[in-house]
């Protein structure tokens, strides 16, 4: 009986992660408007939440600034909170119709306890560098391919 428990609780997650993960490569739907500082503006609930697989090994803050313009650089701050819980990390953006571009990677593994901060180039996220404006979905995913987090950022 136990092992069937441990059975369906890990079948429940692993469905869970799927969902998350279908969400995450869906098109962007509005923005957590950040400062340059970091600091949250204006909240959008389904922006950087943590995918079950990571809950409490991991928290992503918001990109920031958030608004962005073309010629500045977005931050995507990670802490990792457990150990050796995390193997690399990967940022991809995200156009629809599987169109997935990578624009970041740290391939440490793993990645060590603590604050890494992920520089990002709206220009490398935008889907065209000639006209970058727009909002584009942001995915972080571990060097295995699990969806961690995902968010939208607005390049003006």
């Amino acid at each position: 009986m136990l092992i069937s428990l441990f059975l369906i609780a890990g079948c429940n997650q692993s469905s869970d992660q799927r969902d998350f993960e279908r969400e995450a490569f869906s098109m962007p739907d509005g923005i957590t408007e950040t400062s340059n500082n970091g600091t949250v503006e204006n909240s959008d609930p389904d922006d950087w939440r943590i995918s079950p697989f990571f809950q409490g090994v991991i928290e992503v803050d918001p990109a920031y600034p958030n608004p962005v313009l073309s010629s500045e650089q977005v931050s995507l701050d990670v802490v990792v909170t457990g150990v050796e819980s995390v193997s690399g990390l990967r940022v991809y953006a995200f156009y629809g119709d599987n169109n997935v571009r990578p624009v970041f990677q740290d391939l440490r593994s793993p990645i060590p306890p603590g604050l890494t901060s992920l520089p990002l180039s709206p220009l490398d996220i935008s889907r065209f560098r000639e006209n970058p404006q727009g909002t584009y979905r942001i995915v972080l995913v571990d060097a295995n391919e699990n969806v961690i987090s995902y968010g939208d950022v607005r390049v003006e």
